[in-house]
């Protein structure tokens, strides 16, 4: 069991750091089959604050990225408090299928229509309505993911400016999202032991994504996202009608 997370971890590792998005829904997808929700969340809580600490701190642009999203931010932060408040209570399987469609139907539109954008005079007022959904979800399920990367694809962000900028956001709801888990009594100190043993398979598994990606131009590395963007998109509606 214990080599089998690991690998796990391993795998989510090199995701994100092939493409910087995309380790806790692959995690969260491929445990579920085997461990609790609750489980899955203590495992994961330490390894997604230290892979996007790394991501930011591997980045030239995070002060640009402070800048131009903190309304995101913001947003995203307070919804990820209400998310982990609702996380008990509220049923997930609706929010799965709707986002999950509207994930699909942007990849599907995307490689129809390569130069579609979000015009510059939209993006300050879409982006704290992204952070707040973003958040809530975050707080619920640890996915965070699609909305943000949907947002951040549509402004045609380069590389290294996208993983810059995921990145600082994604570490922006983290740390809420691990003090209220701690708080609500969801996630025990004892357990982040384990999680902190959790860093040592998943560092490795982001080294090697990171020593890939140097290695991928830009459109392959956005052709990447979008693919991703279909496994996330697919994985939802799954976990929205099978449970």
């Amino acid at each position: 069991m214990i080599a089998a997370i690991a690998l796990v971890l391993v795998c989510g590792g090199f995701i994100k750091g092939a493409i910087g998005i995309g380790m806790p829904v692959f995690v969260v997808s491929v445990l579920g089959g085997f461990l609790t929700p609750h489980t899955i969340i203590a495992i994961l809580l330490v390894p997604i604050v230290v892979a996007n600490l790394w991501q930011c701190l591997s980045s030239d642009h995070l002060r640009w990225a402070l800048a131009r999203f903190w309304p995101l931010i913001l947003a995203f932060g307070i919804g990820t408090v209400i998310g982990a408040q609702l996380l008990v209570s509220v049923p997930t399987r609706g929010l799965f299928v709707l986002l999950g469609c509207v994930v699909l139907g942007f990849c599907l539109t995307s490689w129809l229509n390569p130069h579609l954008h979000l015009p510059s005079q939209y993006e300050r007022g879409a982006g704290p309505g992204v952070g707040l959904f973003a958040g809530v979800l975050n707080g619920v399920s640890l996915i965070n993911g699609p909305p943000l990367i949907l947002y951040l694809v549509a402004l045609k962000l380069d590389r290294e400016r996208f993983i810059g900028a995921y990145g600082l956001i994604a570490l922006c709801g983290s740390i809420p999202l691990s003090a209220s888990l701690i708080g609500l009594g969801i996630v025990s100190v004892p357990q982040l032991w384990g999680s902190t043993l959790a860093l040592i398979p998943t560092l490795f598994g982001i080294a090697v994504g990171q020593w890939l990606r140097q290695r991928i131009d830009q459109a392959r590395f956005r052709q990447l996202l979008l693919v991703a963007l279909v496994f996330l998109g697919t994985n939802l509606l799954r976990r929205g009608l099978m449970g």
